[in-house]
């Protein structure tokens, strides 16, 4: 992802109850925001909301909003998983992850999904399924994580961005990589759930699976 672009002068608007969107208004209701002051920083935006709570009370929320992300647990035929190891430099360490990023101006989630798997892994997905949608530091941000789990993996050369130098790509056993989710060696928090919920997910479609009759009988 690029850099963000210089700040800019903070946008304030005041009105009646802020227009909820689709998400939002499966959640809570009653809430007005008497004013929002808005100051935009490139791909995100930094807001201080004055409201009105349901009960009368008033009150004043700081909290960003950024484009939407997404992960992907890109699973090979021996039950591999691609993660990335890379200098993250905001927490000043570096991770491991799974392929993926933000969701670009006029992209869907799931083409975002195909877009940083093939740019990050050099990977292509002939399968591609919605694992869960998360919410990221609620409290403090706007924005919704996309989790996916791809199979039936084509590999080909990456095209990493200038801020991507020093990437590597690690085929990891999926067992060993719930493993590393408990103890400490992956600890970013879409990767955490897609890699978890990708365990959970095989290990359901495991017991769905019809039983392969003339084996049994065969045991019989």
């Amino acid at each position: 992802m690029s850099p963000d672009a210089p700040a800019q002068r903070p946008v304030t608007t005041t009105g009646l109850p802020k227009p909820a969107t689709a998400d939002e208004a499966s959640g809570i209701h009653g809430w007005t925001t008497l004013t929002t002051v808005e100051l935009q920083g490139g791909r995100m935006s930094l807001h201080v909301d004055e409201v009105v709570r349901p009960n009368g009370s008033t009150g004043s929320y700081k909290y960003i909003a950024l484009p939407d992300g997404v992960r992907v647990a890109a699973l090979d035929e021996e039950g591999r998983l691609a993660l990335l190891e890379e200098d993250v430099y905001v927490c000043g360490q570096r991770l491991l992850l799974l392929p993926g990023g933000g969701v670009e101006k006029g992209e869907t989630p799931e083409q975002a999904a195909v877009r940083e798997l093939a740019e990050e892994g050099g990977i292509t997905a002939g399968d591609l399924r919605l694992l869960t949608r998360m919410r990221r530091m609620p409290a403090n941000a706007r924005t919704t994580e996309h989790l996916y789990l791809a199979r039936d993996l084509q590999l080909g050369a990456p095209d990493r961005e200038a801020s991507e130098e020093g990437m590597t790509l690690r085929w990891t056993p999926l067992d060993e990589a719930v493993e590393m989710c408990g103890d400490g060696r992956i600890t970013e928090a879409g990767t955490l759930a897609a890699i978890l919920l990708t365990a959970q997910f095989l290990s359901r479609e495991a017991e769905l699976k019809p039983t392969d009759t003339r084996t049994e009988r065969h045991r019989g």
